[in-house]
């Protein structure tokens, strides 16, 4: 069973290949405590999740809290204290011993074994070149945490070894379909949040009309808000904005005025 972040409701996992019971028996040999998990999935017809791959095993709630927006990949070490954190463009190394950060362009990545070099020129009267690999190999920091990936650094010479995860937690974990509970005299509404930020929304007002289909874009804010911006209604150019607030539940409720809902704000709980 899990309890998945933000939210009170547990769910069934199916461990087809045995690695996520190993990996919560290390982290938790009497099976009393909780396990802080990432793992990829996918839902079967008898709403059971089917586990493919664990990614990060070990911690506790808190790590619900970790983030990691706007950070493709993490990676970093502990003898010496070490980061280096992968974004969109550039690649920003920070040494812990030498109380520096210095932000790399990122002029080649070998997509094959997730390689990236880079060179900083004149900084401080001085160049520095790098060299940041991620491998497919197993490892543990200095916490026991497990995880996917190994990584490997190279700053002027100097090499640094320690483990790797993805980043944007949060909107990697938002992804998937959400429904709201029919009351009498309320729409039926269908969100499919989806990769790259795309978003699909059916409104049903059972009138014996049609669906209302909208498409558009979401975002997420460190605030627990998720705004969505609906630029197509039916096939035809129409704006619209949506509002949610994420509960401690996980559900999303309707702030302030929306031309579809009003004012009287609706809620919506992922659909499984």
């Amino acid at each position: 069973m899990i309890t998945p972040c933000f939210s009170l409701e547990r769910r069934r996992l199916q461990d087809t290949n045995g690695q996520l019971g190993k990996l919560y028996y290390e982290q938790s040999p009497d099976f009393e405590l909780p396990v802080y998990m990432e793992m990829k999935a996918a839902q079967g017809t008898d709403l059971v999740w089917h586990v493919s791959d664990v990614t990060v095993a070990g911690g506790g709630m808190d790590a619900c809290q970790i983030n990691l927006a706007n950070i493709r990949f993490r990676a970093q070490g502990s003898d010496p204290r070490w980061m280096a954190d992968v974004l969109s463009d550039i690649i920003r190394v920070q040494s812990f011993e030498h109380l520096r950060t210095l932000n790399f362009s990122i002029e080649r990545q070998e997509s094959a074994q997730s390689v990236w070099r880079g060179t900083l020129k004149n900084v401080g009267d001085q160049s520095h070149i790098f060299r940041l690999a991620i491998r497919d190999q197993p490892c543990r920091d200095a916490n026991n945490i497990w995880y996917r990936w190994t990584s490997e650094l190279s700053l002027d010479g100097n090499i640094f070894h320690g483990c790797a995860r993805e980043g944007n937690l949060t909107n990697r974990a938002l992804l998937g379909r959400y429904s709201n509970e029919l009351n009498d005299n309320e729409v039926f509404a269908v969100l499919d949040l989806r990769q790259n930020n795309s978003a699909k929304m059916l409104l049903d007002y059972r009138n014996g009309q049609p669906l209302i289909v909208m498409s558009g874009r979401w975002e997420w804010s460190d605030n627990n808000k998720l705004a969505l911006y609906f630029t197509d209604q039916d096939g035809r150019e129409q704006e619209s904005i949506l509002l949610l607030r994420r509960t401690r539940s996980g559900s999303f409720i309707q702030e302030g005025f929306s031309a579809e809902f009003g004012r009287t704000g609706f809620e919506l709980k992922r659909s499984e």
